[in-house]
């Protein structure tokens, strides 16, 4: 007897919304399609699909609804984001953590989650004192740190941001750089910079600096602080030594946030020297302190250009492969 699928619906009011999750000319749906194995069409308020998939498209629908009646924005890339990570855990609450968004105040601006991985990292910036953060390049690490301590800053919930970074020294001598310590490490701070200017007004910017509610701090000048009221973001953490990070971490205070950014497969120490940020994820992650989240972003997670991903993943595949001939000769 032939198996007859049945057809499913899935009804959405707002036309605005609507349009958002159908995309320009159906190509979102056009989207889904390839990833899955059903066929969907948009008739009225209405998306029809049937397939082997129906009931993961029925989720993945679900979840771009409510991140469109938030506000989010439904990129490229994020409804093959979403589809995996429904069909890897069908219970999975996806619209309750995608619609995890930061306000900048002032700006009138919010920013989304891009990934799953980047609203569970919303998540735990919200709830826990000291926050790891760590994967490969593109995946937002350091943008939404700096969008959530600018929007906790301007929010007058903590009264200071200071952005910190290991200076690992590439050929020439920090000492030997015009200017003051600020202007010696800001060269080493522009990717926050950046991400400062994309989010506030330069005018903004200029003044919290001035007023310095934002203040540059290199790590070799933070033994003896304690960070209380102050969000603190440790950026390219994977370069710090073992002493470095431990250092770091016993500097928070009272009502105090230490965020700590890196990318452990891509380290600049010297061979023998092992990365702070390396051990300190391997200690944590058998205490299970509360205080303390972990997120781990991967390949999948890169929000930059489609490219970037393949390159990850070209270079991953490369570099496994001269290991494995290492091996073999050795």
């Amino acid at each position: 007897m032939q198996n007859i699928s049945t057809e499913n619906k899935f009804i959405v009011d707002d036309e605005k919304i609507l349009i958002s999750i159908v995309g320009i000319n159906d190509k979102n749906l056009r989207r889904m399609e390839r990833i899955s194995q059903c066929s969907i069409r948009c008739e009225g308020n209405e998306i029809c699909f049937n397939g082997e998939d129906s009931f993961i498209i029925e989720k993945t629908l679900f979840a771009l609804k409510e991140i469109a009646a938030q506000g989010g924005n439904i990129y490229g890339n994020l409804i093959e984001i979403i589809y995996r990570t429904v069909s890897k855990n069908l219970d999975i609450d996806i619209s309750d953590i995608m619609t995890s968004n930061i306000e900048i105040p002032k700006m009138k601006r919010i920013v989304n989650p891009r990934s799953i991985t980047q609203g569970l990292y919303i998540q735990q910036l919200q709830e826990k004192d000291i926050i790891f953060a760590y994967g490969p390049a593109g995946t937002g690490k350091t943008y939404i740190a700096i969008a959530y301590a600018l929007s906790e800053l301007l929010n007058k919930r903590y009264n200071k941001i200071i952005l910190t970074r290991p200076v690992v020294e590439a050929g020439e001598s920090l000492g030997f750089l015009p200017g003051d310590f600020s202007q010696k490490i800001n060269p080493y701070l522009i990717p926050l910079f950046d991400a400062i200017n994309s989010l506030v007004s330069q005018e903004i910017q200029v003044k919290l600096t001035n007023q310095n509610l934002i203040e540059i701090a290199p790590l070799a000048y933070m033994r003896g602080r304690t960070f209380s009221d102050a969000i603190v973001i440790l950026d390219e953490a994977q370069n710090t030594t073992n002493t470095q990070m431990k250092m770091f971490l016993t500097r928070l205070g009272d009502r105090g946030k230490l965020i700590i950014s890196g990318d452990i497969s891509q380290t600049d120490l010297p061979r023998k020297v092992s990365s702070g940020m390396a051990t300190a994820l391997k200690i944590f992650a058998g205490e299970n302190i509360e205080e303390i989240g972990i997120v781990e972003f991967c390949d999948e997670d890169v929000v930059r250009h489609p490219v970037v991903r393949k390159i990850i993943n070209a270079y991953t595949k490369y570099e496994k492969k001269e290991n494995d001939d290492g091996k073999e000769k050795e």
